[in-house]
C-alpha cells in the first residue's frame, strides 16, 4: 500500500485502531487512510469527535491540495453525495498527493 511518508503509515494504523469496522468497510477503510494524511491528522484528531469525519473538516484550514484530499474522503466515504472536483485534483496535487489519491481510489474499489 502507499503511504505519503512514514507518519501516513503510522497515523493510518491508528486511526484503524479507533475505527475498527475499517477492517471490513471499506468506506471507513478509506477515510482512515485519507484522514491519516500527515497534514490531515494533527488537525483531524485535536479532539473526539462522533463521527469520523464531522465538524473538523469545516473548522479546519488546509491549503487546496490538501483541502482536495479532504473532499476526496468525504466523497468516497459518503457515497458519492459530497461535492469533489477531479480535475482540481489532478491540476494540484504533487506526486505523493496524487499516489494517495490513486490509493484511495484502489481501497474504496476494494483493491486495498
Amino acid at each position: 500500500m502507499y503511504f505519503y511518508d512514514s507518519a501516513h503509515e503510522t497515523n493510518f494504523d491508528r486511526m484503524i485502531e479507533r475505527y475498527p469496522a475499517a477492517k471490513v468497510d471499506r468506506e471507513y477503510r478509506v477515510a482512515c487512510y485519507i484522514i491519516a494524511h500527515p497534514e490531515i491528522f494533527l488537525k483531524a484528531t485535536r479532539q473526539q469527535w462522533e463521527n469520523i469525519f464531522d465538524d473538523w473538516t469545516e473548522q479546519e484550514d488546509f491549503s487546496s491540495g490538501i483541502r482536495l484530499l479532504v473532499d476526496l474522503g468525504l466523497h468516497l466515504y459518503g457515497g458519492g453525495s459530497h461535492s469533489f472536483n477531479l480535475l482540481d485534483g489532478i491540476g494540484t496535487w504533487d506526486t505523493g498527493n496524487y499516489s494517495v489519491f490513486k490509493q484511495a481510489c484502489e481501497i474504496r474499489k476494494g483493491w486495498a
